[in-house]
């Protein structure tokens, strides 16, 4: 049996449900609300001390963080294969969900914060944002929780952190320039890893970022007419309200 502690807004957790989806796997859905702060409960916290979504669980067995639950689902669940049989591209495969972790999800979390979580914290009394602080186990992720609610928007932070996408997206069209997807010639774990960045700069209304990208352009294509992705991304009712798109005629 296989259960997915989840948000349906968190990046992290639209990486594994992709994965899921994907593998063709059947879970049982446990909706873990980031925005009222369910992820510090005493019951959550036993789960995954580190008080983040997403979490596996299966048979009982918990597995964290999003990167090693889908390494994890790819080794228990070997079809179809998410990971080129070449040592080579296999290396280049690691390099890109690598890339994900240390600069494509860094760079998305302070617009995510400033522009879609900013207007609901704001909404939150003090002593609710007391509350989220304390029982947050990652004390400078609870304090930005505070700022966020009761601090104007970090302009300089947030163009920081679109700098740093732009300079993100070079590096991935340099690369999808090369091979059809990031991995190389089949699509990967590390196209599962970078699909929710782009799903994200459409809710903050980027996507002009790569207007010029004609590669990312057609692997986006690609990716988007992958059944599983409309699967694993979330519908609008379940999006930040200030996220919220008009469904596609």
């Amino acid at each position: 049996m296989l259960e997915l502690y989840h948000d349906w807004r968190s990046f992290c957790s639209i990486k594994v449900r992709l994965c899921l989806a994907e593998k063709g796997l059947s879970w049982e859905s446990r909706f873990v609300d980031l925005m009222k702060l369910e992820h510090t409960t005493p019951d959550y916290l036993k789960l995954n001390p580190n008080g983040v979504v997403p979490t596996l669980v299966h048979d009982g067995v918990p597995i964290h963080e999003s990167t090693i639950i889908n390494e994890y689902l790819n080794e228990v669940f070997p079809t179809p294969a998410l990971m080129p049989d070449n040592p080579v591209d296999r290396a280049r495969a690691r390099f890109w969900v690598k890339f994900e972790d240390d600069v494509l999800h860094p760079a998305i979390r302070p617009a995510t914060f400033a522009l879609m979580m900013s207007p609901e914290l704001a909404e939150r009394s003090d002593e609710e944002l007391e509350a989220m602080v304390a029982s947050h186990p990652n004390k400078a992720r609870a304090e930005e929780y505070r700022r966020t609610a009761r601090q104007p928007i970090d302009q300089a932070k947030v163009e920081a952190a679109r700098q740093t996408i732009i300079t993100a997206l070079g590096r991935l069209e340099r690369r999808l320039s090369e091979v059809p997807w990031l991995g190389g010639q089949t699509y990967s774990l590390a196209d599962i890893a970078a699909a929710p960045f782009i799903d994200r700069l459409e809710e903050l209304n980027l996507t002009d970022l790569w207007k010029s990208h004609g590669a990312i352009r057609d692997w986006i294509a690609r990716t988007k007419a992958r059944p599983a992705y409309q699967i694993a991304i979330p519908d609008n009712e379940q999006r930040f309200a200030a996220a919220v798109r008009p469904s596609a005629a």
